[in-house]
Formats: structure tokens, sequence, C-alpha cells
């Protein structure tokens, strides 16, 4: 029935019950509260400095226990109150909760009373198994060192008080559900279901892998299909809580611009559905959007890592269970610090950060001699990671991997740390080397020569850069500066196992996730050039870290698996041919946002590819974004070149542009268009002729998850001038 028939019905009741009836006491709604919680990722110390832009200012927020507060607050008087969440919640990034396979954020969870999660992308970090074993509490690995610690109240781990949910999540081959769809509540009278979404792109995110035996289907399909289920059972108020978001450009209970996957689905979902919570984006909108029969219906986001809760009040008609749409409010709140932090809550965080504190001193294994590391050149602790790739994904069933080829400057997920010689600690170890799933690629030697080449970047008028791939003990190569980029590795000097690489030859090769997930992203598109892959069991860091234990006394591999011959290149042009350049000096640069004070315009003329101009994501500023070049005089231009971000993040690279020129800094006309590839290599945008200007203006109208950056801009006047 259409969800307005049940506000038509209600009114009707009431006016022939006041009319006709005037003593005949009229059965109230029922009141629901759901709360949202999204993205946590283990955020639970009240030390994290977290804030939050708000109508007054910035707030500092977030912390387990002020957490805990704002919950018993929002749901005091509230008997039908549900706290559900979108997912994100275990997998995250602070040591103490890392530190212990995430055992901690799930204690604290079920202390908050979570009744509903779904799972989302890092759900699946370590694959579906890991998932179950958090809900069942089955130990994994080596029991008080891998997992199974003992928790605050001295008890062994055992798993979630609630239930993990995705109904768009199914088994590639029988089409079934791997988690439960949805879950059904009781609210007085009334029934309530929640149905769960996990995120469609889970199989390509960097740290989950394609492969895997499941199919992560479409939003709107699968929350069609849960909700005629529910519907089916008599349940008539339904919420959907999807690990999908989107962004808009106002604070964290505004609904400015809003743009993104969960309000195209949110406008082609079953009428049926209620409420649509939402995660992922690490964003904050709390919006009222028609569903397709223009009936409005909240969809909120509610940020990340515990800094807002989210809020939304139903009413049930008790006849029937139908929510009364007119009567349903919603609202965000920042989960400020001016209220009495929980203690039960700030004892499970203080148990977990001390015992992070006693493990990271405990000593762990006795290195010979330094583990040194470079991003940039052959070093232990990369033969030593690449050595462990390689073992971990050796054998045929987790692999059979021939040789590895493990990046170096990805940071923390792949290598981030050498080691001093002598007693290393568990903190010591802890950072070297990252989370990053091991996987084993088919790849054809011809494409290894290609891989091993892209280590360095051709030259692109203010970045080059020069990379450096770890490579495991089966590997011998030299690599010559004279010689251009492109050409530095001689296929002929690459020896596998002592014998020259085949170039017609398939070889399991033994990386980073990464890779074949994001390989151009990167800068290693040859990793993408796969025609089979498989996963090991185990991530890098628990490898490394259980080799230290397992063999205590470390003998730090020898150098000397990768040769280079000294020598300096001839002169290049770069990609686009001899440009005249404009000297960065001489440019001065405003734009409409700015991320902080680091991601100013000014870091996009600086010469540095550690650097860039970033537009703001706190409140996300939506796309148009531009940045403006003041050349200082009016000049004959020829070209803008436009260096993207050049980190691991493909946020913020613009893939649709206009370039605009004015003469005076107000009137401006366009003189560029059109769209890059999502690549870090430098990108033009050429000129018309005749083309004079003072002013130059790069307008990102699309970008990488909404944004626009540059990490360096160049204007090529016209030669001769």
């Amino acid at each position: 029935m259409f969800r307005l028939s049940a506000v038509i019905a209600l009114a009707t009741t009431l006016l022939t019950a006041s009319v006709t009836a005037p003593t005949q006491a009229v059965s109230a709604p029922i009141p629901v509260q759901v709360l949202s919680l999204t993205d946590l990722h283990g955020y639970l110390s009240e030390t994290e400095n977290l804030t939050i832009a708000g109508p007054a200012g910035t707030l500092p927020v977030g912390g387990a226990a002020y957490l805990k507060a704002h919950l018993d607050k929002l749901r005091a008087g509230k008997p039908n109150s549900f706290l559900i969440g979108s997912g994100d919640q275990f997998s995250g990034w602070p040591d103490y909760t890392q530190g212990f396979a995430n055992e901690p954020t799930i204690e604290v969870l079920n202390e908050l009373g979570l009744d509903f999660d779904v799972a989302g992308n890092h759900e699946f970090d370590r694959e579906l198994p890991f998932l179950r074993r958090m809900v069942s509490g089955a130990c994994y690995g080596k029991p008080g060192f891998d997992t199974c610690f003992t928790d605050s109240r001295g008890r062994a781990f055992h798993g979630t008080d609630y239930a993990y949910h995705a109904a768009n999540v199914v088994a590639a081959k029988s089409q079934r559900p791997v988690l439960p769809p949805y879950w059904i509540a009781q609210a007085g009278t009334a029934r309530v279901g929640f149905i769960g979404l996990g995120f469609p792109g889970t199989p390509t995110e960097t740290l989950s892998i394609e492969q895997s035996g499941l199919e992560f289907q479409g939003l709107v399909d699968a929350a069609n299909r849960a909700a005629a289920e529910l519907k089916a059972q008599g349940v008539n108020a339904i919420v959907v809580s999807m690990h999908e978001g989107g962004q808009q450009g106002g604070l964290f209970n505004d609904c400015k611009n809003p743009v993104g996957p969960i309000f195209d689905a949110a406008r082609a979902m079953s009428p049926d559905i209620d409420v649509i919570l939402g995660g992922h984006w690490h964003t904050a909108f709390n919006c009222m959007v028609p569903d397709p029969y223009g009936v409005p219906r909240p969809v909120l986001e509610a940020s990340n890592h515990g800094r807002v809760l989210g809020e939304v009040n139903l009413a049930l008609d008790p006849a029937n269970g139908e929510v009364i749409r007119s009567a349903t409010t919603a609202a965000n709140h920042a989960v400020t610090k001016d209220v009495v932090p929980d203690p039960a809550v700030q004892k499970i965080v203080k148990y977990w950060m001390d015992k992070w504190a006693v493990r990271q001193r405990q000593p762990l294994a006795k290195l010979d001699r330094d583990l040194d590391f470079s991003k940039t050149a052959e070093s232990r602790t990369g033969n030593l990671v690449a050595d462990l790739y390689r073992s971990e994904a050796a054998h045929p069933a987790d692999g059979g991997a021939d040789f590895a080829l493990v990046p170096a400057d990805l940071g923390i997920d792949v290598i981030a740390a050498g080691l001093k010689a002598g007693v290393v600690s568990f903190g010591d170890a802890w950072p070297a080397a990252g989370i990053s799933p091991i996987t084993t690629l088919a790849l054809k030697g011809s494409v290894v020569a290609q891989i091993l080449e892209q280590q360095w970047i051709p030259p692109a008028y203010g970045c080059s850069r020069l990379s450096s791939l770890a490579v495991s003990d089966q590997v011998r190569y030299t690599y010559d500066l004279g010689k251009p980029v492109g050409d530095r590795v001689d296929p002929a000097k690459v020896l596998i196992r002592g014998q020259r690489l085949q170039l017609r030859k398939t070889y399991r090769v033994a990386t980073s996730a990464a890779m074949p997930l994001h390989g151009a992203q990167y800068g290693y598109p040859g990793f993408q050039q796969f025609t089979d892959l498989s996963r090991a069991p185990r991530m890098g860091q628990e490898v490394f870290l259980n080799h230290l234990r397992i063999r205590q006394a470390i003998k730090a591999p020898a150098l000397g698996r990768v040769r280079a011959i000294s020598g300096t290149p001839a002169p290049v042009d770069g990609p686009f041919g001899p440009l005249n350049l404009l000297p960065q000096k001489e440019i001065q640069a405003t734009a409409t946002s700015q991320g902080s004070a680091t991601n100013s315009p000014a870091a996009a003329l600086d010469g540095s590819c550690t650097t860039m101009w970033h537009s703001n994501w706190s409140p996300h500023a939506p796309l148009p974004q531009y940045i403006t070049l003041d050349l200082g005089q009016t000049r004959s231009l020829n070209a803008l070149v436009y260096t993207p971000r050049q980190d691991a993040s493909p946020n913020g690279r613009i893939s649709k542009y206009d370039v605009q020129v004015s003469a005076n800094g107000n009137d401006y006309q366009s003189v560029a268009t059109g769209n890059w590839d999502g690549t870090l290599q430098a990108k033009i945008a050429r000129f018309p002729a005749g083309t004079t200007a003072r002013y130059v203006r790069l307008v990102g109208l699309e970008g990488g998850a909404g944004y626009a950056a540059a990490t360096e801009l160049n204007i090529a006047l016209t030669p001769g001038s």
C-alpha cells in the first residue's frame, strides 16, 4: 500500500473518533528511535584530537566514552531505540585497536549496545572467514599473539553481541546471501525491519580483493528485494543501512547540494523503505529525499571516527505498523565533550591502551645488524619483506609464487620503516610492514620487464619520480641511470633463479593487493596486466611479526640483488615536447577553497611532488572548484600543464576540466575544456593560437571523490615570447 495512505487513514480515524465517539480512546502512534553510527574505524580514545565544523566554529569531538554518554542522553525515555551501524566500525588504524586484532573495538561496540551492523569494505580486509570469526569469537593464528586476547573484564574474546548484514553480498555460484540480509526488531506491538547493504565497490578497494567467490550486487535491487520479503512477512516499517554515501556542501546537519551514490539510490529505492542511513564517505549530512512516489524520507550519514551520531525518530501506526511519514524527524548530533564521559567505557579503553603500551615494550627478536629502509633504492627491510611475501605465497594453494616484487613507496600498508640492530620490541616491529593482503599474479616476462622499468616516471615539468620495487631473493637485475627513462632495465640482465628472464614465459609474482587493483594509480600499470590472481591467507604485517616471533634471532638479508650503473641521462623535453615555461616564482595563486594550510594554492607552485593544493574536505566543498593563477602581467599563452596528485590516493585528481583566461581578473572566457585520465602522469591543456591573458583559471568540474587538487601547475608561454 502506498505510504501516504497510512497518513490519510490515521487522520480519518482520528477525525471520525472525535465526531462520533468522543469518549473512545485512540491508540497513540508507536515511537521508534533509530540511532546511526558509521565508520568508527576503532577510534576509541578521547585523546585522538578529533574535531568537526559546527555552526559556532570548530568543535572538539569523539571518544568512545563520550559517544556512550551521548547515546545514553539520546536514548533516555525512548523504549524503542535501536543503534544501527553502517559498516567499517572495527577495522581501522589506531594501533591500540589494530594491535589486538580489533577486539578492543568489538568490546566497546558491545558495551555501546550496537544492535545491527553492515559489512562494509573494511570488514572484508581479511575476507569473509575473518569477519565471521569477529562475530563468533573464534581464534585466528596464534591465540594471544594474533587474536583471542583477554578483555578488560578478564574474559576470553567472545565476538560480537550483534550480527553483520548485507543483502547484496552473495555467493557467486549460488547467488545466496552470505550474511543475513536483514534483521527484524520488535517495537511495542509493531515490528521494524533493518536491511543491510555492503559497499558494491568492495572487490576493488585497496585492502580487499577480487575473486573471493563473492558477488557484490547493486544497492537498489538488493534493497527492494529485501523490502519485498519484509513486507511479505507483515513488516511495514523498514530502514536501510548501507555502506555507501555521498557528500554535501554544508555543516554536519545540513543538506546543501547533495551528490553521491546514496542519493541516487534513495531516489530509486522502493517507497516501502522509510529511512536510509549511509556511510563509507566519512561525511555528514541530514537530508529529506523524495521516494519514487514523491514522499520525502530521511537520508543521513553520520561522519566517521565517532564524531557524529545520527538520529531518526519515527511514529508507527499501531493498527498496521506503517510509518507515519509526516511525523518523521531526523538530526545529526556532534559527539561533543561537554558531557560526562561514561566511566565503564573509559575503563575499557584505558585497559586496552595500557595493554598496548605494555605490548610495545615486549621483546620480539634480535637482529644481527640494522634493517635499513629506502623508498628509492634496494634496502634490507625491502629484501626481507619481499622474501616473506614470496614465502607466504609459495605453496600452490596460496598462489604458487615464483618470486615477489613489492612496492617500497606505498607507506604504511606495505613497507614503512626499517629496524635497528639488537633487540627488537613488538612496538619497533609493528610499523615496519603493513597490513596489505599478499596476492599472486600471473604475468608475462615481458610485463615483468615493463614493471621494473616503471620504477621511474618521465620528467613532467615540475615532478619526476623514482620509486623502488623490493625484489625477493630469486631475482637479480641491473639498471642504468645514464639511459633515458623507459630504457634503463635491459631484460637480458634480469635473472630469475639465475636464468635470464623469458619474455614469453608466464611467471607467478607475489605483490601487494594494491598493485592488481590500482597499479596505474600508483605508477605501475603493468601490474594490472595479470591473467590470474590468488590471495595468500595472511596479510603482510602478520607474516612479518610472526617471522620475528618464531625465529627470534634474525640475520638481515644481504644487499646486491639490484645493481645500479651511475650516469646522467641526456636532458629531455618531457611528454609534450619543448615548452617555454614561465618560472613558477613569477606566479601567484588563489583558490575557491583549500583543505588546510599545507594544501594552499601556493603548494601547486613550489616545484615539489610531495605537496599539493586540495579543495576543502570538511565541510566538503562540492565541485566545481578552481585555482586561479596571476601571471603578473599580460602574456602570450600556449598551454597549461597540470600535474595531478602524486601520492597513493586518487582523491582530487581532476578528470573533467575547464581552463579559463582573463585580462582583468573579473571577466573570464573558456579556452580549453576536456577530460584527463586518472593516472598520476602530467596532463596538458593547449590554448588556441593568439591567446593572451594575465590570469589563468583551472576549473575542476569532476575529480576523484568529488574533490579538486593539483601537485604542480605550469604555464607554457608562446614560443619566442
